[in-house]
């Protein structure tokens, strides 16, 4: 019980620090721009054009800012979610309260969490236009978000400073959706199958193949586990 209130109490202590940051409050002031231009920019075109966009088109600025930025907001803003509370000695005093395992899990739940708030309510601001609410758009959304957060935990773990991490991540951000969608669409078989190992390969597949990043993330997040259990504190 003790490991389990330990656990959340990370969680939401980085949930409530990601608010705090100067830069939340510009990514989120960014997202929800783009989201009420997107819904602004679907309605004058349905109404003066007199046509069906679907109910999908008003998810399109909030999904194409999350596939495109997504793994640079993330980094940007917890690059350093574990090698900083090494750096600065907190996580000897953190192991000794609870485990390594609820620690992980509770610095990836707080990020998760933050995020699910910015993207639902990103689409709770579409559906006042569409009269929708597009739940699946917040699925796609997430599973996508949940990869990137845990490949943001991994590289945390791996790096020992933030400075690296910081980056590191940058460099990853801008690289992986070029590479991503470069071997997504080629017919070279000697690189092709490395599609299988992003998450734009099945958020670009849709329907039920997205359930596949969430799939992806909890990897990568037992990857974290196993890594930060063999590290020195």
């Amino acid at each position: 019980m003790k490991g389990v209130i330990g656990m959340w109490t990370i969680c939401f202590h980085e949930f409530k620090g990601l608010f705090k940051s100067i830069k939340s409050i510009i990514i989120v002031a960014i997202i929800f721009g783009v989201t009420y231009w997107t819904a602004d920019l679907m309605t004058t075109i349905t109404d003066r054009l007199d046509v069906n966009t679907g109910k999908d088109g008003y998810a399109t600025g909030i999904a194409s800012i999350v596939f495109l930025l997504g793994f640079l907001f993330i980094s940007s803003l917890s690059h350093d979610v574990i090698n900083r509370e090494v750096s600065t000695r907190t996580m000897r005093f953190l192991v000794t309260k609870t485990s390594r395992v609820k620690i992980i899990i509770g610095k990836y739940l707080g990020i998760w969490l933050f995020w699910f708030f910015c993207i639902f309510t990103s689409f709770v601001l579409i559906a006042f236009v569409s009269k929708n609410f597009l739940w699946w758009g917040i699925l796609e959304c997430m599973g996508f978000i949940s990869v990137a957060i845990a490949y943001n935990l991994v590289f945390s773990v791996i790096f020992p400073k933030p400075a690296i991490t910081m980056f590191f991540g940058v460099v990853f951000a801008l690289a992986f959706p070029v590479l991503s969608f470069l071997v997504i669409h080629s017919n070279n078989v000697f690189i092709s199958w490395f599609k299988f190992f992003t998450p734009y390969y099945y958020a670009l597949l849709g329907d039920f193949y997205i359930l596949v990043n969430f799939v992806y993330a909890i990897g990568l997040l037992m990857l974290g586990i196993v890594l930060f259990n063999r590290r020195d504190l």
